[in-house]
């Protein structure tokens, strides 16, 4: 069965995360048992799998070839900062909050900002380097509420809560440190993380009402199309600037199920603002998350296969 599962771009996240979101669409209180059953099956681990995946691919962080990561990574992650923020100001200041073809500027900020991390790392685990796979924790940045916080921080002039990006830096800087001081935890550490993929894609799912997301319709699937024209520019820039296959560009065409909560914290953050969109908004990212985890890992497998063939 697990080699069945591999076959598939990104198998080992998005077949358990399927299979859960089909269960909880139907069954939501099956694992609501409490206990250990609750955390492992029932959703409510998540944050807890995040983090030990987090710190397992920080100790994969090699110092001495930094300039790989610093190099693709974060070049495409300054990127993403930059379009993330610049584009959704934009968007606001143009269309305003309520935005355009039933596409709020709420539902449309978390979709833009987001990178899904648990594709990116099973699709690094098929496709790309043990530095590749290192990066899960930086790119875990875009998943959580942090770049929508600053967007609307900046268009309200309120401030910005740094805590979110904090809890999520320290577990990944733990992680470089020991993997740094003793690369025998990097061999100890590192082979967890294919296991811990399957946990997470279960638990991500174990929260995806699916009826829900088909429900966000016509919205949920334009600012889906208009998040994949966006993220071209990901493609175009690993490929003919960074001299990549495009892959890990491609990854960056996806959206996190962790972004669907984003649109519950903003709104208790602004709830004057933003408290009327927060149902359409977290059902349009719903969409997102459950299209670009089912497509975007066929094209990240196109682009690694058409590499391969051309070398």
């Amino acid at each position: 069965m697990l080699n069945a599962i591999k076959k598939v771009p990104a198998g080992t996240f998005l077949v358990p995360m399927l299979i859960s979101a089909i269960l909880y669409t139907f069954w939501p209180n099956l694992f609501q048992v409490g206990g250990l059953t609750e955390h492992i099956f029932g959703g409510s681990g998540t944050n807890g799998i995040v983090g030990a995946i987090v710190f397992c691919s920080g100790t994969g962080i090699d110092l001495k070839k930094i300039g790989y990561v610093l190099k693709r990574q974060g070049v495409l992650l300054l990127v993403k900062f930059a379009v993330g923020v610049g584009l959704n100001l934009l968007y606001i200041s143009i269309f305003g909050l309520p935005g355009v073809f039933g596409i709020n500027a709420l539902a449309f900020t978390i979709v833009i900002c987001s990178i899904n991390p648990a594709v990116y790392l099973s699709l690094m685990q098929q496709y790309g380097t043990e530095q590749d796979t290192a990066v899960y924790g930086i790119t875990g940045l875009f998943s959580i509420a942090a770049v929508p916080m600053i967007v609307f921080g900046i268009s309200s002039g309120g401030g910005m809560d740094w805590m979110p990006v904090l809890s999520t830096l320290i577990p990944m800087a733990a992680g470089i440190a020991f993997g740094n001081i003793d690369p025998n935890f990097r061999s100890l550490f590192m082979p967890a993380l294919p296991g811990l993929t399957m946990l997470m894609g279960w638990n991500l799912g174990y929260g995806m009402n699916l009826i829900e997301a088909f429900q966000a319709g016509g919205a949920g699937i334009i600012v889906t199309i208009v998040f994949y024209i966006v993220s071209v520019i990901f493609v175009v820039i690993d490929r003919n600037v960074l001299g990549n296959d495009g892959s890990v560009g491609a990854t960056f065409m996806t959206v996190a199920g962790l972004s669907v909560s984003t649109a519950g914290i903003l709104g208790s953050i602004y709830p004057e603002v933003l408290g009327e969109y927060v149902t359409a908004a977290a059902s349009e990212t719903l969409m997102a998350v459950v299209i670009t985890s089912v497509i975007t890992p066929s094209i990240v497998a196109k682009l690694s296969a058409r590499e391969n063939k051309l070398t």
